[in-house]
């Protein structure tokens, strides 16, 4: 039995701002609340006022006090997570044209929303709500027409852009945890995930390979305060979180952005998962290989965000979407995507998923937004204790500077494709030499 109220003094005393359940709540477990709500909050005006915000700095004057008018030509949106799925929302709902007509922002990049949109515009809506089952899981989720073949819906994620011809500029990027929850591949393919869907000419889809949903965990641990939670309570997973960093792949983005809305230069091609090439896989798929490696703990229970039909409450839950992720090689890294000189010459394998830790309950789950790091024996004799089929570290590289180098020609390469600024080969070097220290010397 739950009810609205808390503890004082040992007594549940009514309090709408808190839920109770006689018992107490388990830990790992979702619970969902089923209640007539009152007093909607007035949505959707943040979308309209940061459009508006933007319209002010391209094109304000001084009598609208604006310090600087005529100083800025274009103007670009980045959005991570949260606000990037705002960024899906305001797409779809084509609300980038000011009220004298005009496209206020040229330019976004969409950072890990997968396939979502958000609460962002309408009656009650929860902004923060990411979980399964939720609204963000709504049709269409490709920027070009599709079709539903389940249900027979049609639409496009950019129709309304489309229809009034809008030369807005737009780069989804997404990390291998947004694949792993689920939706991230609907954005590329059909609902069902049986087939390819081509993206339009203003759009670039790009996965960063090996990654989570965050920047990566330094120094390595399994443990890290919970996104979001006020109380400090901390999150545990059963592996090392993942420790690669991605942001250098963002800034190539941004750069590659700005050429493309100023100059007219087009960016890199698209790079994601691809069921044309076999890259594109079911999650089931993924356990031959990590169940031969000790200790990975692949997951059982993979999110499959469903079908919705919400002419009821709580809504109907219909056929799942075709959730795909990237295929991996032997070591454990993804075959797809845009690869990271750390990940293209490995110490380890580097996955957008992992469990969560029995202290923190529901063992089985995965951890949200969370990645692991499972390092290769560092020789040939603890590969063979241990028993991991994976060639050991001592194996692949003679020395440092032999995988140093080896890495060094790897940034190269992204560099000579633009998916990657000369100026951070640096930093992939300095963050490969960092891996090392810590994965490589006994």
């Amino acid at each position: 039995r739950w009810r609205f109220g808390r503890v004082v003094d040992d007594r549940v005393v009514p309090d709408p701002n808190h839920v109770h359940v006689d018992g107490g709540f388990t830990k790992g477990r979702l619970y969902q609340l089923v209640y007539t709500a009152i007093g909607a909050p007035l949505h959707g005006l943040g979308i309209a006022a940061l459009r508006e915000c933007v319209s002010w700095l391209k094109h304000g004057d001084a009598g609208e006090g604006h310090p600087a008018p005529g100083a800025i030509r274009h103007a670009y949106a980045y959005g991570r997570s949260q606000t990037g799925r705002l960024l899906r929302t305001m797409i779809w709902d084509d609300l980038n044209v000011d009220e004298q007509g005009r496209e206020a922002l040229d330019g976004v990049l969409a950072n890990v929303p997968g396939g979502m949109r958000g609460e962002f515009n309408q009656r009650f809506g929860q902004n923060s709500k990411d979980r399964p089952f939720m609204m963000e899981h709504l049709f269409p989720f490709t920027d070009l027409p599709e079709t539903d073949p389940t249900t027979g819906a049609k639409g496009a994620l950019h129709q309304r852009l489309d229809a009034r011809r809008s030369r807005l500029k737009v780069m989804y990027t997404n990390t291998s945890a947004e694949y792993h929850r689920g939706d991230a591949s609907l954005i590329h393919t059909d609902p069902d995930g049986k087939s390819d869907v081509a993206h339009g000419r203003n759009v670039r889809i790009y996965h960063f390979a090996g990654t989570e949903h965050g920047l990566g965990v330094w120094p390595p641990t399994d443990s890290q305060p919970a996104p979001a939670d006020p109380t400090g309570a901390m999150d545990r997973s059963q592996s090392v979180r993942n420790v690669i960093n991605y942001a250098p792949l963002l800034r190539a983005c941004l750069i590659n952005l700005d050429r493309w809305v100023r100059d007219g230069v087009e960016p890199p091609p698209s790079r994601h998962p691809r069921r044309d090439d076999g890259t594109a896989v079911q999650p089931e798929a993924l356990a031959a290989v990590f169940d031969r490696i000790p200790g990975a703990n692949y997951p059982r229970h993979h999110a499959m965000p469903r079908r919705l039909d919400f002419s009821t409450l709580p809504p109907k839950h219909g056929p799942g979407w075709g959730t795909r992720v990237s295929a991996v090689n032997d070591d454990g890294n993804e075959r797809a995507g845009i690869i990271l000189p750390e990940i293209a010459v490995p110490l380890a394998a580097f996955t957008g998923w992992n469990l969560r830790h029995p202290e923190i309950g529901g063992a089985e789950q995965r951890l949200a937004f969370a990645g692991s790091t499972l390092p290769f024996a560092r020789t040939r004799k603890e590969r063979a204790q241990s028993g991991d089929p994976r060639p050991s570290i001592e194996e692949r590289y003679r020395s440092r500077e032999e995988y140093l180098a080896r890495v060094r020609a790897a940034a190269v390469g992204l560099v000579t494709q633009r998916y990657l600024l000369e100026e951070d080969v640096e930093v992939c070097l300095a963050s490969a030499g960092r891996l090392w220290d810590w994965l490589a010397v006994v």
